[in-house]
This record gives structure tokens, sequence and C-alpha cells, in this order.
């Protein structure tokens, strides 16, 4: 039987982190379905969501001691389904982009607005860079979400505005036909 894996990691960045990681699943027949990985700071992090027979996943949960003692990773995992498995409603994908000067907040009120029209985000990452051009930090995020049909996209477009004049931030989204 085929088992699923979410794979968490986070520790002190060097070179060959995410090769050991891959080497450890590979050496257990385990597959790697998807994954994210990023510095932060001088951590790196990584989310995986992994598969592979039954017996291989607990083989590897098993083993995940070898494997933080030889990465210095603070390591996770939780058992998931299959992506094909997961319970959602009919919806229309939409990717946003919100650009701003950077200031606290403004995760917050993009996903305060979401929460409060209950829709799901698939996924969403953000950064902060500085503009040697204009001496600014620069916000900026990209975020896929599920648009249910019950939600009017008329009042989403008004409550972004809202925001979106309210902190200064530039933010657009649109229907996501394919990837």
């Amino acid at each position: 039987m085929r088992s699923y894996l979410v794979f968490s990691s986070m520790g002190p960045d060097r070179p060959g982190l995410a090769d050991a990681i891959a080497e450890f699943f590979t050496a257990r027949g385990i597959n790697i379905e998807r994954s994210r990985g990023s510095v932060l700071g001088n951590e790196f992090g990584m989310i995986i969501l992994t598969s592979g027979k039954t017996d291989s996943i607990d083989s590897l949960i098993g083993d995940l001691d070898s494997l933080r003692a030889s990465t210095g990773l603070d390591i996770h995992v939780r058992r998931t389904k299959a992506p094909a498995q997961r319970e959602s409603q009919p919806s229309i994908p939409y990717r946003l982009v919100a650009t701003s000067i950077d200031h606290p907040g403004i995760v917050h009120q993009i996903c305060k607005v979401l929460r409060e029209r209950a829709i799901n985000i698939d996924d969403m990452e953000s950064n902060v860079d500085y503009n040697p051009f204009t001496g600014a930090n620069i916000f900026h995020m990209i975020c896929h979400f599920s648009l249910p049909p019950t939600v009017k996209i008329v009042d989403l477009r008004s409550d972004l505005l809202r925001i979106s004049d309210q902190f200064n931030i530039d933010i657009r989204f649109d229907a996501v036909v394919s990837k």
C-alpha cells in the first residue's frame, strides 16, 4: 500500500542539506512528490510531501534520528493523504500578487480578507528585498488560493481594494487558467 508523509526540517544553513535529505529518502525508496526549501536568515527550512510503500515510510520514520544527527536539523513528520484524496469543494484557482514598501501587517491584512470569506490559501510566499535605487525595502507576495462559487468576485475585489488603499499595497489577482 502507498502512504504519504509531510516532512519539515529547519536548521543552520550549509551546503549539501537538500542533498542529504534527498539521499536519505532515495536510500529508503521514498519519492519526493512536492517540495519547497529556502534560506531564511541563517536557517535553511524545507517542507516536502513524500510517498512510498507503507513499510518504507514506517522505516523512514524510525530512521529520522540518524538524519537529525547527521544534519543537525530539527525534523517533524506527519502522515497525510494522497493529493487526489484531499477533500475540496468546487472552486476557481486564483493568483494574487501584492507589492508594497515593507511594513508590518501586510500578510495579516491579506490573509484576514481571505479568511473572512472562507477562501483557502493553497500556496503562499513572500519576500522583502532592498531596492538600492529607491533606498526602500520592497515587500512582494504571491498567493495562490481557491475561490469558492459562493464568494462574489466583486466583493473580494472591494475588500482587497479597501486594504490596498488603507495600507498602500498594490494588490492584483486573476483567475489561473493553467499553471
